[in-house]
């Protein structure tokens, strides 16, 4: 979708391309990612429950405010998860894909996030939400692609890799 996510977050398409399918293509994507990332961490969570013979519940994976000393992968994955909760429980409302521009060949799109449009939980409202977006700056997720783009390379590779090493010990 993009040559660089990380970087420009910029959804490269035809100069020709339908606004509903860039947009129905760029939900579409996310979606898969933030709902496969959720079901990776519920097994995790199972796995160490097993592990270490107790309960690890869902609240471990999100961090209060104040919870520094939590792992930047359950910080920095608190907002996806967020994500995930409006997706399943609301209507996209705190996403939109808008034309950035266009050039000759090319128009590009971004994903833009709209916090006071963010209902990650069933009672909505960002007071409920806040939790999800507490340990990344307003700047970081207004555009979530390099944000998603960020947490899979940096974060989530590596802990995956970090965990299997755990489990194999």
């Amino acid at each position: 979708m993009c040559d660089d996510i990380a970087t420009t977050g910029l959804v490269k398409t035809s100069k020709e391309a339908d606004n509903t399918d860039v947009e129905n293509e760029v939900y579409r994507r996310v979606h898969n990612y933030v709902s496969s990332l959720y079901s990776y961490n519920e097994h995790i969570r199972e796995i160490l429950n097993r592990r270490l013979g107790q309960h690890i519940g869902k609240r471990y994976f999100l961090p209060g405010k104040d919870n520094r000393a939590a792992p930047d992968y359950t910080k920095r994955g608190a907002f996806l998860w967020g994500l995930r909760n409006d997706f399943q429980h609301g209507d996209y409302w705190c996403l939109s894909v808008e034309k950035a521009n266009q050039d000759q060949d090319y128009a590009f799109y971004h994903l833009r996030f709209e916090k006071q449009d963010f209902n990650a939980t069933p009672k909505g409202g960002i007071e409920d939400a806040g939790g999800y977006v507490a340990h990344a700056p307003d700047g970081e997720y207004e555009y979530p692609l390099p944000y998603i783009a960020h947490f899979h390379r940096n974060l989530f590779n590596d802990f995956e890799s970090d965990f299997e090493s755990w489990c194999d010990q």
